[in-house]
């Protein structure tokens, strides 16, 4: 659990240094977050292309249940599905993870492969 001034102090930042946060944070966690009622947030970049939005923490994804996602509950899923699972449905299908949305900003949407790529050199980082 994260407290609400480092809550703000990490929703400010850039979103190309949310992404880098969140490649850490759930590195090192193994846990990630979506916001989920009967499926899973999905939001929609200007193209028309189906974006999967996720959080490295709660609290953040409870912040941006709102507005079309207010019914929505935070859900934790773990970095192992993440890989194994998701990011190998997410290129498939079409879509790209939508990572760290905020109330302001609509976060950073890398393809799958490179989020993959992104999360496991941090991986490798940690057990070096």
């Amino acid at each position: 659990m994260i407290d609400a001034e480092q809550v703000k102090a990490v929703v400010r930042m850039p979103a190309p240094q949310r992404y880098e946060y969140f490649v850490k944070r759930v590195a090192s966690s193994g846990t990630v977050w979506g916001l989920y009622r009967n499926g899973w947030a999905l939001a929609k970049k200007d193209d028309g292309t189906l974006v999967f939005a996720m959080w490295p923490d709660e609290e953040f994804a409870r912040l941006c249940a709102e507005f079309e996602w207010e019914d929505y509950e935070p859900h934790a899923f773990s970095l192992d599905e993440l890989l194994g699972e998701l990011l190998p449905q997410l290129q498939q299908d079409g879509l790209v993870p939508g990572i760290f949305r905020t109330p302001g900003s609509k976060g950073v949407m890398p393809t799958p492969g490179l989020l993959r790529v992104d999360i496991e050199d941090e991986l490798r980082s940690l057990d070096a």
